[in-house]
């Protein structure tokens, strides 16, 4: 009786360690490896390799990777259906990640986190075109960027502190599951605005729209001319010149300062491996 008690307590120990490991990996579809590091999208150098050695390998189907386990089953599969509207409205992909430690260097002047969130994306088989947002609990730290067309755009680089002032706020609440559905309907949202309303119609809209003001404008003053001469302005027969000289009296030259502008761009930059947009808090 005593064995089979020994044996039972031994196969649930085993049981709970299993489990305890499939939850933590149950994202994963390999282990990345010098051999066989999985990389499609981008070439591995000297340079990289260590950041692709410390991403994950996961399956990308599905978008939502609790590693720090602060959603319930419920509310990831809520996201994981709300990622897949997503997708089917924007047409661009989406990766949402939580994390308890975190393995990764800094990458120039970008933090752990940043760097994280990007090499996720880019070093697994997610679209060239798509969103991610990272929970790091391990610096305490939100970041989100995008990728392809929306970095072109910078669809979330020239939102951050809208999207920090929405999303801090539930973070420090704990209410991650609202905080990562909030990015995902303002993300969709932002998206459609600007593939409806691109920056070179609002131009032309602005442009056309200055005209018409100028038109009708022109056309309140159209018996008001332009003087050309000083004769313009004198009454005929009223004033007759009998002697005319000219005398040079002197010269003089002016000069403006005029400082040449300078550039200001969003928060774009290059990771480790591609180019995104965006910052976090």
């Amino acid at each position: 009786m005593v064995k089979m008690k020994n044996i039972f307590s031994i196969i649930l120990l085993l049981v709970v360690c299993f489990s305890g490991f499939a939850q933590n990996d149950k994202y994963s579809i390999g282990e990345r490896t010098a051999e066989d590091l999985h990389v499609k999208k981008f070439q591995v150098t000297e340079a990289n390799i260590e950041y692709v050695l410390t991403t994950p390998y996961v399956d990308t189907a599905y978008k939502i990777y609790d590693y720090a386990e602060l959603l319930t089953e419920t509310q990831r599969n809520k996201i994981k259906q709300r990622c897949r509207e997503f997708m089917k409205n924007t047409g661009l992909d989406i990766a949402i990640v939580t994390i308890n430690e975190n393995p990764k260097p800094s990458f120039n002047d970008y933090a752990p986190s940043d760097v994280y969130i990007q090499d996720f994306y880019d070093y697994n088989d997610f679209k060239g075109d798509g969103v991610m947002l990272i929970i790091d609990q391990a610096y305490g730290r939100n970041r989100y960027y995008d990728a392809g067309k929306p970095c072109d755009m910078s669809l979330i680089g020239n939102r951050v502190d809208s999207y920090a002032e929405h999303m801090k706020p539930l973070y420090q609440e704990g209410d991650y599951y609202g905080e990562i559905m909030w990015f995902i309907d303002e993300t969709e949202a932002a998206y459609q605005y600007e593939i409806s309303f691109p920056k070179w119609k609002c131009l032309i809209f602005a442009l056309l729209f200055a005209w018409i003001i100028w038109w009708l404008h022109r056309k309140k003053y159209k018996l008001v001319f332009k003087a050309t001469s000083a004769n313009d302005y004198k009454k005929q027969g009223s004033f007759e010149l009998t002697k005319k000289s000219t005398q040079f009296v002197r010269s003089f030259t002016t000069k403006t300062y005029s400082p040449q502008s300078k550039s200001s761009g969003g928060s774009g930059h290059g990771s480790s491996g591609g180019s995104h947009s965006g910052g976090g808090f």
